[in-house]
């Protein structure tokens, strides 16, 4: 037997307990207002998790722990096509990692992946009885009453953090003289401080360093509290009202009502032009209208030399992507190393070759590449 039904009339915590209790086999599918999660279960037990999420892939975990580099993690995806092998098992071939790590490493992303579903207020969930998992990866057996009180205590400190940091639409700024009081740093927090330049939002930060949103905004909180960064903007503004409109508009793009969904964007901005989220999603979606297709397998390059880069105003998705193209990965390439979603990732691609900021180089009949300009 299925089950259906609203976030906000029945919790994860009630869900997980009948899936366990029940022993039940299928997968859980759950849509919040900007990724879609599914989990699969086996007699009760949870063994792997799919997200829509790109920071949830393992590639993107491995890469926000420094355990691989970019490159690495471009040849891997490479090979997987060739090999047909799940990821992990590709890295453990080619002794970037050992065995041992990477299913110590599933596991915790797979941990990390659930937890964040539990801080979601707004979004809706499927049970699908007997349905086995759509993607081939590494299969674990975890016990749900370990998960759902991680999950239940989690949301016990969320509600410290967001009484401080309302929304990851908040923003911070580093306190040059405390800090200096605080050297030698340890590596996380200097990651972290570096990157905070009183514009930047908590949930622009959260990609840049591919981290989930209650670690990294559980690590600003800590770091709040000891006096190393301050509060810009709260944030705050994704309430429940304006959650439930982009869950709305993103289930109209997902059936392709781009109309319906610009419409319903342009509504939430012209409310509050500062919901970073809805002004991502519109971009898609003007990009989807416009058609502006780009062959993935088309190398880019800069248009401009790395000082007029650094002149030009750019938001800080459009820096991640325009610092990584290197005149050599294709847009495939450099849409699987993102931690932003491949519709995003064209989107902001088509819009930096409109700005002159990006070159497409298509390859000649004699092998040489020759630049053209949009």
């Amino acid at each position: 037997m299925g089950l259906k039904g609203e976030l906000a009339t029945m919790g994860l915590e009630d869900i997980f307990q009948w899936l366990a209790v029940g022993k039940k086999t299928g997968v859980l599918e759950i849509k919040g207002p900007s990724n879609t999660k599914r989990i699969s279960f086996a007699d009760g037990k949870v063994t792997s998790v799919w997200s829509s999420d790109p920071r949830d892939f393992l590639g993107q975990y491995l890469l926000s722990s420094n355990r691989i580099t970019e490159q690495q993690l471009k040849d891997a995806l490479a090979a997987q096509e060739d090999e047909n092998q799940v990821l992990g098992k590709i890295l453990v071939n080619r002794n970037l990692i050992s065995e041992t790590e990477i299913r110590r490493i599933v596991q915790t992303k797979t941990e990390e992946s659930i937890y964040d579903t539990f801080l979601w207020d707004i979004g809706t969930f499927e049970f699908h009885d007997n349905r086995l998992p759509d993607q081939k990866t590494m299969l674990l057996s975890l016990e749900v009453t370990g998960v759902v009180l991680e999950g239940a205590r989690r949301v016990d400190e969320w509600k410290v953090i967001r009484q401080v940091i309302k929304g990851e639409d908040a923003v911070l700024g580093p306190v040059s003289e405390v800090i200096a009081d605080m050297l030698p740093l340890s590596p996380e927090d200097a990651e972290v401080l570096f990157r905070l330049d009183e514009r930047k939002t908590v949930g622009q930060l959260m990609k840049e360093l591919r981290r989930p949103e209650f670690l990294l905004s559980k690590h600003l909180h800590e770091l709040l509290e000891r006096g190393m960064i301050r509060v810009i903007e709260q944030g705050g503004h994704l309430n429940d009202a304006t959650q439930a409109q982009l869950l709305k508009a993103k289930t109209l793009i997902e059936k392709e009502k781009l109309q319906e969904a610009q419409t319903e964007l342009r509504r939430l901005l012209q409310q509050d032009p500062k919901i970073t989220e809805a002004s991502r999603m519109l971009e898609v979606v003007q990009h989807k209208l416009e058609d502006q297709s780009l062959d993935q397998d088309q190398i880019l390059e800069l248009a401009l030399s790395m000082d007029e880069l650094m002149q030009t105003h750019l938001e800080s998705s459009e820096a991640f992507l325009a610092t990584r193209v290197n005149g050599v990965w294709s847009i495939r390439d450099l849409m699987a190393l993102s931690p932003f979603p491949p519709e995003e990732c064209l989107a902001i691609f088509a819009k930096l070759i409109r700005r002159g900021v990006l070159k497409v180089s298509n390859a000649g009949p004699s092998g040489t590449r020759t630049a053209t300009y949009h």
